[in-house]
């Protein structure tokens, strides 16, 4: 079988060899330009050297590299044909390269890390209908990951820089409590086959030593989720889906904040406060 350049007449010929048609279902998109892995290849630095994790590796676009590169590889496929065909790949055949046919969504990545040695570093072209799913378990096993290098669609990376606030998410505030986030370089549309209906963009995650917030974590995120689960409404409302009302009166008059302002306006630490604030309310029987 040929290699992938990855160029787009290469890779549509060799999934024709593998009668692979890309699934939707698995959000399956290949790289096809050589520059943008060029430039992902670049944007790792010193962490290609690193034990890494890579999720998806589809037809090896990435793979090959950074087995070269990677004190070790552990490259995640979920797509059993994609996985047999890189596993048969001379280059990615010796001690420091594992192929694992695997949903990454089950992959023990504490493991994947013991191995290494050290915490790993993940990188990624993430598929659009599982980026939360997936995000949520890199976050989880922070203490397995030292950074991701992730591609995902645009408006998800910018919407997690933009956490917290107006142009932020719930899921861009759990993002950030435990990582900071750079965005690295657009990505057309283009470079991929099938082409997306998105543009997309590299971004890094880098795990932080403690969260951005000193609350009790299920508490913290319980206020998040009330205030962005209404962000269109004051604070005051906003609180009052998850608290009773003499509960958000004594959480605002403790973090000392204006029950009339919105939620979304709020930072970490205003944030945190309230989290505090709710916490000591619910010890003296005013919050559930």
């Amino acid at each position: 079988m040929s290699e992938p350049g990855p160029d787009r007449a290469s890779v549509r010929r060799l999934l024709g060899e593998l009668g692979v048609r890309p699934s939707k279902r698995l959000g399956q998109s290949f790289l096809v330009d050589r520059n943008v892995v060029a430039g992902i290849l670049d944007a790792l630095g010193g962490d290609a050297d690193s034990g890494i994790v890579e999720i998806g590796p589809g037809l090896g676009a990435l793979t090959l590299p950074l087995a070269k590169r990677a004190r070790r590889l552990v490259a995640v496929e979920v797509d059993r044909r994609l996985a047999a065909r890189l596993q048969d790949v001379p280059a990615l055949q010796g001690d420091s390269v594992e192929v694992v046919e695997a949903d990454i969504l089950r992959f023990d990545l504490g493991a994947a890390a013991s191995s290494f040695g050290e915490r790993a570093v993940v990188v990624g072209s993430i598929p659009y209908s599982i980026t939360a799913p997936i995000l949520s378990k890199l976050v989880d096993s922070r203490k397995a990951i030292r950074a991701a290098f992730l591609v995902t669609q645009r408006e998800v990376a910018e919407n997690i820089l933009a956490s917290p606030g107006a142009d932020g998410t719930a899921l861009g505030i759990f993002v950030q409590a435990y990582a900071d986030v750079a965005i690295l370089r657009r990505i057309s549309r283009g470079a991929f086959y099938p082409v997306p209906d998105v543009d997309s963009c590299l971004w890094k995650l880098e795990m932080l030593e403690r969260p951005r917030f000193t609350a009790r974590e299920e508490r913290f995120f319980s206020v998040v989720r009330a205030i962005y689960g209404a962000r269109r409404k004051t604070l005051r409302n906003g609180l009052q889906r998850e608290y009773p009302r003499g509960a958000v009166d004594a959480m605002l008059v403790a973090a000392g904040l204006d029950g009339a302002i919105r939620g979304e306006t709020l930072g970490f630490a205003e944030l945190d406060a309230l989290a505090v604030a709710a916490e000591v309310a619910a010890s003296n029987g005013k919050a559930s």
